[in-house]
């Protein structure tokens, strides 16, 4: 059945969720965003596996991204087929650099071990989000000094 999906409804609390991450076998705990806090409003929370089939049992990463691909295919958003299922921890990278994050920041949330990673899937825009805030600083540096 291939990687299966376990997330369960006794890992979620109002404010985060936590787990094992597959790739590493590192224990996590995520804040939720307001949008996913939204989201699980309107769900009824139940006893086992977040992500289910009509059955009620899990189902495997092909079955999420079997069904994210028709969702994109519905979507009027121009970005909509921006988003990859494999890519969702990518796209969290950039959205969090883009809020200002720094890295230490964002491996917090993606569970990345280091900055490698951060680097290939943060790309240019981690580069420019990290040098907007270092001239920021710099800047800031340079006001101090003419005020004082």
């Amino acid at each position: 059945m291939g990687d299966v999906v376990k997330m369960q409804w006794a890992h979620f609390s109002d404010d985060g969720f936590d787990f094992t991450q597959g790739k590493t076998d590192k224990p996590l705990w995520i804040p939720l965003t307001d949008r996913l806090r939204e989201h699980l409003s309107g769900c009824e929370r139940g006893e086992g596996t977040v992500v289910t089939n009509t059955k009620g049992q899990p189902v495997s990463y092909r079955i999420v991204a079997e069904e994210m691909r028709a969702i994109k295919k519905k979507m009027k958003h121009e970005k909509a087929g921006y988003y990859k299922t494999h890519g969702l921890r990518k796209n969290a990278t950039i959205e969090l650099y883009l809020a200002g994050c720094d890295d230490e920041m964002v491996k917090a949330v993606t569970g990345h071990s280091g900055v490698e990673m951060l680097k290939k899937y943060g790309g240019p825009i981690r580069q420019r989000e990290l040098a907007k805030r270092a001239q920021e600083a710099r800047n800031q540096m340079e006001r101090s000094k003419i005020e004082t």
